[in-house]
């Protein structure tokens, strides 16, 4: 399971360094850094993280303001403030902080924050969401994550491939898989399919700077290039 951070901090090395401790856990991804928290505000509204990194003392809109806004968001993230100022302490768990990190780093306390986030989003995922259900000769099929290739759009029907078998699922498009399963670690890469990154074998240069990614089943499937970037920064291919 990926782990998605958001950093904050109006210093780049501050950032840097939380980066370099968080490249220690292999299940975090970064997904973006910010220097300022109003425009931190705005991507976490549109894509909310498992959790978000920041300081407390930044110019203008500053990082009480920030957990204040994040509060409030039907499903907010986990919130962790790094800071070299102690006198906050207080008021950052009245905003239900899950930790409170005071500079310089050391890495045995950062490995106990780590261990928080980790069993707090275990106690938060709904259950649910871990399987796929499935029709196969009228009946319903209750199938694991982990037994799922990828999923992807035939004629406007969503459809999960195991090994070699596609089953249509039942009451659930590609977006809303999409939307599901990002925190289990699949992937969209392209618009017709969303892949297991757990099952993928091998990544196959193709044409023109494009990529096959073949799974474990053999599919080899198109990256699109508006996906690469991304794709690369999650499974950490520079």
């Amino acid at each position: 399971m990926a782990i998605r951070a958001v950093i904050v901090d109006d210093e780049k090395p501050a950032r840097e360094e939380i980066k370099f401790f968080l490249s220690k856990f292999p299940e975090f991804l970064v997904e973006r850094e910010f220097e300022n928290a109003f425009d931190a505000l705005s991507y976490i509204i549109s894509q909310p993280p498992d959790v978000v990194f920041f300081d407390i003392n930044m110019p203008g809109f500053d990082g009480i303001h920030l957990a204040e806004a994040l509060k409030n968001m039907e499903e907010s993230p986990f919130i962790v403030f790094v800071t070299a100022y102690s006198e906050y302490a207080v008021r950052a768990f009245e905003l239900e902080a899950l930790d409170y990190i005071l500079k310089p780093l050391e890495e045995g306390r950062f490995a106990k924050t780590v261990t928080k986030i980790t069993l707090s989003l275990k106690e938060r995922k709904p259950h649910g969401l871990e399987m796929i259900i499935c029709e196969f000769q009228g009946e319903l099929v209750l199938l694991k994550l982990d037994d799922v290739q990828y999923l992807y759009v035939d004629r406007g029907k969503l459809y999960v491939k195991k090994r070699e078998e596609s089953l249509p699922v039942r009451g659930m498009n590609l977006q809303q898989a999409e939307k599901n399963f990002s925190s289990a670690n699949f992937f969209r890469i392209n618009k017709k399919y969303l892949i297991n990154l757990n099952k993928v074998s091998k990544i196959i240069p193709w044409f023109k700077g494009r990529y096959l990614i073949q799974m474990e089943n053999g599919d080899k499937l198109p990256l699109s290039p508006h996906h690469q970037k991304k794709f690369r920064e999650r499974v950490r291919l520079s």
